[in-house]
């Protein structure tokens, strides 16, 4: 199930189109159910190719498109580099795993503590102090992890990057942070505890649980997908999934 909405009004997304993706009477059955944010017991074990062909093609004439997967990265990356349309970010779990994927050259974006700022806009990480978790050797270079700018100053993803989203961006040389927000803050940014996902929070929780409840029979995720962003005007920016992914509901 997936719901359109053309103009946000939501302060981080505010002026620009965004959907929600769940399953049938699911909200996180498009969800990987091994996702560290998810402690529901339930949700997606593998990615809806049909979907993700035509989300990868979602993107608004002269515009911008992106998203974000807990899906591990080499489910996807190739694609999204053989097409060069929709941008997907890596949601990585941890700070090691963020150096994992950013080392394989995928955008890469994580969940990180706010006492992690220390009042700064971002923070470099030494590779050495990370352990490897997928084999890969990494050296002393440091990699800088930047806030994102909609937490520290009064604008939205229709304004970031002077009208070019940074995580709309897939050859960039840095992580985005995301400030672990909310009520479960405590355990969206725990290393060892699950839960946490800001989607089953508040307002978003209220538009997310009603994408699960309603009704799409005559139309795949897809097709609605492509359908909708045909009708963005000319240079529209879209972020998908505000809560959802790339998995197959079955």
């Amino acid at each position: 199930m997936i719901r359109t909405v053309e103009m946000s009004r939501a302060k981080k997304t505010a002026g620009i189109a965004v959907t929600y993706r769940a399953g049938q009477n699911d909200m996180f059955g498009t969800c990987p159910a091994a996702c560290n944010l998810n402690d529901s017991g339930k949700g997606a074990e593998n990615v809806d190719k049909e979907y993700l062909d035509a989300l990868l093609n979602a993107k608004p004439t002269k515009g911008f498109s992106f998203t974000y997967s807990h899906f591990h990265w080499s489910k996807w990356i190739d694609k999204v580099r053989s097409v060069g349309k929709t941008i997907i970010n890596y949601s990585a779990d941890n700070l090691a795993d963020a150096l994992n994927s950013f080392v394989n050259n995928v955008p890469t974006v994580t969940v990180v503590p706010e006492i992690k700022w220390n009042g700064s806009k971002y923070f470099l990480v030494q590779r050495s102090d990370i352990p490897a978790t997928e084999g890969k050797a990494y050296t002393n270079q440091t990699v800088k992890v930047i806030r994102c700018p909609a937490e520290y100053k009064d604008i939205s993803c229709n304004d970031c990057g002077n009208g070019e989203p940074l995580c709309a961006r897939i050859d960039r040389k840095f992580i985005i942070g995301f400030t672990a927000h909310g009520p479960n803050k405590r355990k969206a940014a725990s290393k060892t505890e699950q839960g946490g996902c800001y989607g089953a929070q508040g307002n978003c929780r209220i538009w997310w649980n009603d994408t699960a409840k309603s009704e799409q029979p005559d139309e795949t995720d897809g097709e609605k997908l492509l359908r909708f962003v045909k009708s963005l005007p000319v240079r529209a920016i879209i972020r998908h999934h505000v809560a959802g992914d790339i998995g197959a509901n079955l």
